[in-house]
Protein backbone atom coordinates (compact mmCIF):
# COMPACT_ATOMS: atom_id res chain seq x y z
CA UNK A 1 0.00 0.00 0.00
CA UNK A 2 1.31 3.65 -0.62
CA UNK A 3 0.09 6.59 0.84
CA UNK A 4 1.01 9.88 0.23
CA UNK A 5 0.57 12.92 2.29
CA UNK A 6 1.25 16.48 0.64
CA UNK A 7 1.67 19.87 3.06
CA UNK A 8 2.79 23.17 1.73
CA UNK A 9 6.14 22.51 2.78
CA UNK A 10 6.70 18.83 2.08
CA UNK A 11 5.77 15.45 0.92
CA UNK A 12 5.54 12.44 2.28
CA UNK A 13 5.13 9.07 1.29
CA UNK A 14 4.59 5.51 3.57
CA UNK A 15 5.08 2.41 1.44
CA UNK A 16 3.82 -0.43 3.49
CA UNK A 17 3.84 -4.43 2.93
CA UNK A 18 1.59 -6.19 5.38
CA UNK A 19 2.31 -9.56 4.11
CA UNK A 20 5.72 -9.26 4.89
CA UNK A 21 5.52 -7.12 7.64
CA UNK A 22 7.90 -4.31 6.49
CA UNK A 23 8.04 -0.60 5.06
CA UNK A 24 9.64 2.39 4.20
CA UNK A 25 9.11 5.96 4.01
CA UNK A 26 10.04 9.03 1.98
CA UNK A 27 10.51 12.68 2.90
CA UNK A 28 10.56 14.84 -0.15
CA UNK A 29 11.10 18.89 1.24
CA UNK A 30 9.50 21.77 -0.72
CA UNK A 31 11.58 24.00 1.45
CA UNK A 32 15.54 24.59 1.91
CA UNK A 33 16.39 21.82 3.75
CA UNK A 34 19.41 20.35 5.58
CA UNK A 35 19.65 17.98 2.74
CA UNK A 36 19.55 20.87 -0.26
CA UNK A 37 22.17 20.86 -2.60
CA UNK A 38 23.26 17.06 -2.15
CA UNK A 39 19.70 15.10 -2.40
CA UNK A 40 16.19 15.98 -3.30
CA UNK A 41 14.55 13.83 -1.02
CA UNK A 42 14.90 11.15 1.98
CA UNK A 43 14.26 7.79 2.25
CA UNK A 44 14.13 6.86 6.19
CA UNK A 45 12.43 4.02 7.94
CA UNK A 46 13.31 1.11 5.80
CA UNK A 47 12.40 -1.63 8.06
CA UNK A 48 11.36 -5.55 7.18
CA UNK A 49 10.58 -8.12 9.90
CA UNK A 50 13.35 -10.75 10.93
CA UNK A 51 10.93 -13.69 9.74
CA UNK A 52 11.23 -12.18 5.98
CA UNK A 53 15.11 -10.93 5.80
CA UNK A 54 16.73 -11.45 3.17
CA UNK A 55 14.06 -12.78 0.87
CA UNK A 56 13.92 -10.06 -1.08
CA UNK A 57 11.59 -7.63 0.46
CA UNK A 58 14.10 -4.76 0.92
CA UNK A 59 14.98 -4.95 -2.43
CA UNK A 60 11.26 -4.56 -3.56
CA UNK A 61 10.61 -1.78 -1.15
CA UNK A 62 13.80 0.16 -1.82
CA UNK A 63 13.06 -0.06 -5.66
CA UNK A 64 9.40 1.54 -5.03
CA UNK A 65 10.87 4.41 -2.94
CA UNK A 66 12.91 5.05 -5.94
CA UNK A 67 10.02 4.34 -8.28
CA UNK A 68 7.67 6.81 -5.89
CA UNK A 69 10.37 9.23 -5.45
CA UNK A 70 11.10 9.73 -9.12
CA UNK A 71 7.22 10.32 -10.05
CA UNK A 72 7.20 13.14 -7.57
CA UNK A 73 10.06 14.87 -9.22
CA UNK A 74 13.14 13.57 -6.95
CA UNK A 75 16.27 13.23 -9.41
CA UNK A 76 18.91 12.39 -6.22
CA UNK A 77 17.52 10.21 -3.38
CA UNK A 78 19.58 9.73 0.09
CA UNK A 79 19.57 7.80 3.07
CA UNK A 80 21.55 8.23 6.04
CA UNK A 81 23.40 5.61 7.69
CA UNK A 82 24.37 5.47 11.32
CA UNK A 83 27.23 2.64 11.55
CA UNK A 84 26.02 2.82 15.65
CA UNK A 85 22.65 1.99 13.95
CA UNK A 86 23.00 -0.46 11.89
CA UNK A 87 25.26 -3.57 10.95
CA UNK A 88 27.79 -3.13 8.39
CA UNK A 89 26.20 -5.83 6.01
CA UNK A 90 23.13 -2.65 6.11
CA UNK A 91 25.76 -0.63 4.38
CA UNK A 92 27.37 -3.12 2.21
CA UNK A 93 23.64 -3.67 0.63
CA UNK A 94 23.30 -0.12 0.27
CA UNK A 95 26.43 0.46 -1.47
CA UNK A 96 25.50 -2.58 -4.01
CA UNK A 97 22.10 -0.92 -4.97
CA UNK A 98 23.54 1.97 -6.18
CA UNK A 99 24.27 4.46 -3.11
CA UNK A 100 27.08 6.47 -2.49
CA UNK A 101 28.62 8.20 0.02
CA UNK A 102 28.28 11.93 -0.08
CA UNK A 103 31.76 12.77 1.13
CA UNK A 104 33.70 10.94 3.27
CA UNK A 105 32.51 12.66 6.53
CA UNK A 106 28.70 12.35 5.96
CA UNK A 107 26.20 9.89 6.85
CA UNK A 108 24.63 10.57 3.69
CA UNK A 109 24.24 8.54 1.09
CA UNK A 110 23.18 9.24 -2.16
CA UNK A 111 21.73 7.86 -5.87
CA UNK A 112 21.23 9.74 -8.81
CA UNK A 113 17.90 8.19 -10.36
CA UNK A 114 17.69 7.15 -13.89
CA UNK A 115 15.11 8.70 -15.81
Amino acid sequence: MIQKQTWKDEIRILITDEENLSSVQIFIPLYVSDIFGKADALIYALFVDNNYRRKGVAQHLLQLAEQQAKLNGVKVIGLEFVKEESDRFVLDWYLRSGYKPFSKKSNLLIKKLKD
